[in-house]
């Protein structure tokens, strides 16, 4: 199989990683494939942040936290109080990606963030692709965490990727041909 099929057939989200930082050597070179994805019209409509201070995404993770609990469902307040709750699974790496709101920004940020889960998986390392955590910037306390991000103007988070080593590396590719259909 070509190695670039392989990448794409064994990347999956991981839910429970290491404590371990990943190597900067590492993070450079994902950052570097967000950085190369697909745009529309070359506009780069993206910001990167990349966050390793645990203490941050902690605090965003008890603010999304928050948020389920004041949301008056019973299934996401049950969630949010589960002791092993984090955002991030507590990945020591987290990069956001922020879009610019220009038209198709969402899909140009939606590229950089799978050429960057692609390119954790490429370097043996776990990831996921997480878009609840905007839940967090809706409330008090995250409106204030937000603006350690110093983002450009104009410029909001959107997704983002928890990077680290997945406690659990084994994987199974999964088959999905029902979701396929042909016009011949």
């Amino acid at each position: 199989m070509d190695r670039a099929i392989e990448v794409m057939m064994k990347r999956r989200s991981t839910r429970n990683f290491l404590a371990e930082q990943i190597p900067e050597e590492s993070l450079q070179k994902i950052l570097a494939a967000g950085l190369q994805a697909a745009t529309a019209m070359n506009r780069q409509s993206w910001h990167l942040t990349v966050v390793q201070d645990a203490q941050l995404l902690d605090a965003i993770s008890q603010a999304v936290g928050a948020v389920l609990v004041d949301s008056g469902v019973p299934s996401l307040n049950d969630r949010a109080q589960e002791p092993e709750f984090h955002t991030f699974y507590q990945a020591p790496t987290v990069v956001f990606v922020s879009t610019d709101g220009s038209s198709y920004s969402l899909a140009d940020c939606a590229n950089a963030t799978q050429n960057m889960t692609l390119a954790a998986t490429a370097l043996d390392l776990g990831s996921c692709y997480i878009g609840s955590f905007v839940q967090a910037f809706k409330h008090k306390q995250g409106k204030e965490l937000l603006n350690r991000f110093s983002l450009p103007i104009g410029y909001r988070p959107v997704f983002a990727v928890a990077l680290g080593y997945d406690s659990d590396p084994s994987f199974e590719i999964k088959t999905r041909e029902w979701k396929v259909s042909y016009i011949r």
